[in-house]
């Protein structure tokens, strides 16, 4: 809207599934505040996010070892082996982690549009559905004669979360994370189902709304 200056709060999301999209594990999101306002002085988990901040709001090496130590850790107790396939961030490094139930296999450097499925179409269709809420919530908004005193673009990061969780049960419960994987041809996942929508694969504009920014995808095989 012309003349409103819009909230530019960043939180990034880091989203991983399996190869046939059957099983996903929960967001992980990185804001700026421990505690931002919205939360109304609870903690993330008591609201049901798995979330940590950073000052800006990105993957280190710290968080991203913290949530791998916790994956190997319910991995082990459900007595699950898995594989982790990662792009190259200089976030994505173990350290000296002994993992006992997760193995990590980083993609070879400059081939994440490739093969790297969450690029595939997976963050493209998590894009576009988190764009459908957004403008389902602006419809609602202007139909309401007080909006127009206000930005009916303006959510909070609880809200940009909430919305975050309903899209990636969204996601998963599709074929979508299937198709995508097997776009790549890292695997086979047997015959094709239905086509990649090459639309949704090149769906590339950044969310405003909440400014949800993707910035790390890590996938679980």
């Amino acid at each position: 809207m012309r003349g409103v200056k819009k909230k530019k709060t960043r939180i990034t999301l880091a989203m991983t599934a399996n190869a046939d999209g059957t099983d996903a594990l929960p967001i992980l999101y990185l804001g700026h505040a421990k505690k931002p306002r919205c939360f109304n002085k609870k903690f993330a988990k008591d609201l049901g996010f798995d979330y940590k901040a950073d000052k800006k709001a990105w993957m280190t090496r710290v968080i991203f070892q913290d949530w791998l130590r916790g994956v190997d850790q319910n991995m082990r107790a459900a007595n699950r082996h898995i594989l982790l396939l990662l792009d190259n961030a200089s976030s994505h490094d173990s350290g000296d982690l002994a993992l006992t139930n997760v193995t990590l296999k980083h993609l070879p450097p400059n081939t994440t549009a490739f093969l790297q499925p969450m690029d595939a179409g997976i963050i493209a269709s998590f894009k576009a559905a988190y764009k459908k809420k957004q403008l389902h919530w602006v419809y609602n908004k202007l139909r309401d004669p007080d909006a127009i005193k206000h930005d009916p673009y303006a959510i909070d990061q609880l809200q940009a979360m909430r919305w975050s969780e309903e899209v990636w049960r969204e996601i998963t419960g599709k074929k979508t994370i299937k198709n995508c994987f097997r776009h790549t041809g890292i695997c086979y996942l047997g015959p094709k189902d239905t086509p990649v929508d090459t639309d949704e694969c090149s769906y590339e504009d950044d969310v405003e709304v909440g400014d949800v920014i993707l910035r790390l995808s890590t996938l679980q095989v």
